[in-house]
């Protein structure tokens, strides 16, 4: 097992990763004071899967598990009063109450906010079920739901208290789900890691069959890169945390364009975005074609999307939503492989070209 240690002024944490890690968290839970009674966030899919191992994380101390709707749905306000009251129902004076999610980013989101928001802050840990929770959604401390016109709209900064990656979670994984977390590893490569770019190059074939070796080796490499960002800028105030939003602006307004349905998974849509992104760099004069085209050859090794049938005009208004549409559009851009910056006031025009780039005709 690896420790990876998120150094923070405040509320620095460990991130486990490893093929056993769940098996470690009564032992936490035993020695670390965290709390008295336990309510595990999941939903039905994730339960009925990894039922044996929800078990034996609560084995020894008092919970309530709640199982919440599937997928970006869970993300609402009707979620998170849901969870509350179930909270108020077992809350007493004698209880010091946690929150531990077990699930995919939309439950580490949800899980998060509603831990950052009850009494002004309970504490909670994250145990990503899912790649994409591993490498990304599940560190850093980003909470948020959604309302219809915008994705993440509504969200809090607030620490985990620790983060458990459990390898044997990604063998029960559908392939559609790999390919989410697939899109935030390629990201990862994109913004800050060339030397990894390379190697998901490659080696597709085996990272894509989950070769541990090969798979443990890219999800390490993805948490360091977040922790490192995370450590120099935790709450997005000095722009080097923006970086990590490269294909996230235009992806956020496809999902929510499209009403958040399976037609488009966050994955998916943040593909889309890099491919956007990548022409809008190219088009600026910031990269060279053979960067973005490499950038498209990879997005399609690991069977991710680069056309999708879409509104143009939904997509724009969901944009105008957008927190990171503050005073006109911000965008993280590609210098090269390895390389970002964030511009400011990218033409609407440019917009429109680079969606008509990605708009599958017919």
């Amino acid at each position: 097992m690896k420790v990876i240690n998120l150094k923070l002024k405040e509320n620095s944490y460990n991130i486990y990763l490893g093929n056993n890690t769940v098996d470690k968290i009564p032992s936490y839970l035993h020695h670390s004071n965290i709390g008295n009674f336990c309510i595990i966030i999941t939903n039905r899919k994730v339960f009925c899967l990894h039922k044996d191992k929800i078990k034996k994380i609560t084995q020894n101390i008092p919970h309530k598990i709640i199982e919440v709707t599937d997928g970006e749905r869970c993300k609402s306000k009707e979620w998170v009063f849901k969870i509350i009251n179930e909270l108020i129902k077992v809350d007493d004076i004698e209880k010091k109450v946690f929150i531990i999610c077990v699930g995919g980013g939309t439950i580490g989101d949800l899980g998060g906010f509603v831990a950052s928001i009850y009494k002004r802050g309970i504490p909670y840990i994250q145990v990503p079920t899912t790649l994409l929770g591993c490498v990304d959604a599940s560190i850093g401390g980003k909470t948020a739901i959604n309302l219809k016109e915008a994705k993440n709209i509504v969200g809090t900064f607030y620490q985990p208290k620790s983060v458990f990656v459990d390898l044997r979670f990604l063998d029960t994984l559908p392939f559609r789900e790999l390919k989410q977390g697939f899109a935030e590893v390629i990201k990862y490569a994109v913004i800050k890691d060339r030397a990894l770019f390379n190697f998901l190059e490659a080696n597709y074939q085996r990272v894509k069959r989950l070769e541990n070796k090969f798979i443990s080796s890219v999800i390490e490499k993805c948490i360091r890169i977040k922790a490192q960002i995370v450590e120099r800028d935790e709450k997005e105030k000095r722009g080097i945390r923006t970086i990590l939003n490269f294909g996230h602006t235009l992806g956020h307004a496809l999902e929510a364009s499209l009403g958040y349905q399976k037609k488009l998974t966050h994955g998916e849509a943040v593909a889309l975005g890099m491919v956007c992104a990548s022409f809008i760099s190219f088009s600026l004069g910031l990269c060279s074609k053979k960067e973005k085209e490499r950038i498209e050859k990879l997005i399609e090794l690991y069977s991710l999307p680069t056309k999708l049938s879409f509104s143009p005009q939904r997509v724009l208004r969901s944009l105008s939503l957008d927190k990171k549409f503050i005073g006109g559009i911000r965008i993280v851009l590609l210098e090269r492989i390895g390389k970002t910056k964030v511009c400011k006031d990218v033409s609407l025009d440019l917009i429109k070209k680079s969606l008509r780039i990605i708009k599958k005709l017919g």
